[in-house]
Parts: C-alpha cells; structure tokens; sequence
C-alpha cells in the first residue's frame, strides 16, 4: 500500500520546480499539489511522557488510492529529465516509422537501428525542442 507524505511531496516539487517542469503543469495540478502538501503538513503537538513535556509532530498521510495514483503521475511529470523527454519522444518517432510499412522498402536495415537506444535518443534530438 502506497502512501503520500509531507516530506515526500515536499521533495518531489522541489525537484519539479528546479528541472523547471512545474510551469508545465496546468493550474489544476498545481492546485492539487498545493492542497496535497498543505493537507499533510506536520502541525507540533505538546504531549506529557512519564511526566516530561515533549513535542512531537503529528502529520497526515494520504492514502486514498486514486489520490495517490493521480499524485504519482504528477511526481512523474515533475522529476521528468530533458534526456527521459527526449527518448520519449525518439521512442514515439520510432514507432511510427516501424508502423510505416514503406519505411521498410527504402531502409532494410531500420529494424536493426531501432533497436539502439543511442539512435532512438538520436531521433528524438532531432525532433525539435525539448
């Protein structure tokens, strides 16, 4: 069972936000983010153990499973490198080209190529910006 802290939402959107991949998130998921982390966040707590006043910090979890679904594919979206973008989009300009059965006639070696992930991360550079 997966659940969804504070600390780890915390450190997942301060990566998102210096990989610059929080502007890509639309208003919706930044909302859901911003509710998520303020939902979690650990509030202190003053509790008497064997006559000793502690602090402790009492902090929520989320564990609604679609919840944690949803905010797992927004973790996704963060931490997303320029390199994971790249070969994402190599990988989809590939199968298109095997899809294309023309593609084949002129290139008999392309199944070969597709098979390298330097070549596929090469197609995706070449498909424009990141």
């Amino acid at each position: 069972m997966t659940v969804v802290t504070h600390t780890m939402l915390r450190d997942k959107l301060h990566k998102g936000r210096i990989r610059g991949n929080w502007r890509v998130l639309s208003m919706k998921e930044k909302a859901l983010l911003n509710v998520s982390l303020a939902y979690t966040k650990p509030k202190w707590r003053r509790v008497l153990i064997n006559g000793q006043r502690h602090k402790i910090d009492v902090g929520r979890t989320i564990v609604e499973t679609r919840l944690v679904q949803i905010l797992e594919a927004l973790f996704a979206k963060l931490l997303e490198t320029r390199g994971m973008k790249i070969f994402k989009r190599g990988f989809e300009h590939a199968v298109r080209l095997l899809q294309g059965s023309s593609t084949i006639v002129w290139a008999s070696s392309l199944p070969q190529w597709l098979k390298d992930p330097d070549f596929i991360f090469w197609l995706g550079a070449m498909r424009g910006k990141t």
